[in-house]
């Protein structure tokens, strides 16, 4: 019996009226686990806050598996994420304290937010992870594009979910799994299309880590992944 699993968390993305077949990152990581097999899947949409806490702490979370890695994916504005229409979504402090309640009584590994404007909050990425057992947050800078932060996406799940648990004791394995993960793509490559300019991959990411291990401290590692890849600015 497999020992991991991926929570994942979708606020809905279109109206029936804009996409009539709803598209959910769920399909593409069906079709990672599919191929790698060693993986759960457990699935949760919300809208707003109490959606979202009820779907992490009251659902997601309560698994048999011990390895657990939390993917969530909304919409973003750098102040909140999720939210359709009428609905308003949830406040990003909200949303980082039921992050760290989960992780503190359940075996959170890692977590990526694929949400627009979220690696902005660098200082909440390390809060997140120096009051938690997580080893690494991951998330974008600007306003990414559905399809291809999606694909990096898998990539970074495909990578991280292989390491073992002692390997979470070195920051270098851990920046290690990024780079594999990472190198499949072009730095250069535009991942967002805002108003005023266009903004690259390798300016588009942030990744805080913070190994499971004594005296390790949390730390903005992106200088050093972006070192690692050669995308340095």
């Amino acid at each position: 019996m497999t020992t991991t699993a991926l929570l994942v968390i979708e606020g809905l993305w279109w109206t029936p009226e804009e996409k009539p077949k709803r598209p959910s990152v769920l399909q593409f990581f069906e079709g990672l686990e599919s191929i790698e097999g060693d993986f759960n899947i457990y699935y949760a949409n919300f809208y707003e806050k109490e959606g979202f806490r009820h779907a992490l702490e009251d659902d997601l979370t309560n698994t048999r598996e011990d390895r657990l890695f939390l993917y969530i994916a909304a919409h973003g504005t750098g102040k909140r994420i999720g939210g359709l229409k009428s609905r308003s979504g949830i406040k990003l402090p909200a949303m980082f304290k039921a992050v760290r309640n989960a992780a503190n009584y359940s075996n959170i590994e890692g977590v990526l937010i694929s949400s627009c404007n979220i690696g902005n909050n660098i200082d909440d990425f390390i809060s997140t992870t120096r009051n938690s057992h997580i080893a690494w947050i991951f998330g974008y800078t600007c306003e990414i594009s559905w399809m291809a932060s999606t694909l990096i996406d898998i990539s970074i799940f495909e990578h991280l979910m292989k390491l073992n648990k002692n390997d979470l004791r070195n920051r270098k394995k851990i920046l290690d799994a990024f780079t594999k993960a990472l190198r499949r793509f072009n730095g250069d490559y535009i991942l967002c299309k805002e108003k005023s300019k266009s903004i690259a991959l390798k300016d588009a990411i942030t990744l805080v880590v913070q190994p499971r291990a004594p005296k390790e401290k949390a730390q903005d590692e992106t200088a050093n992944l972006l070192a690692k890849l050669g995308w340095k600015k």
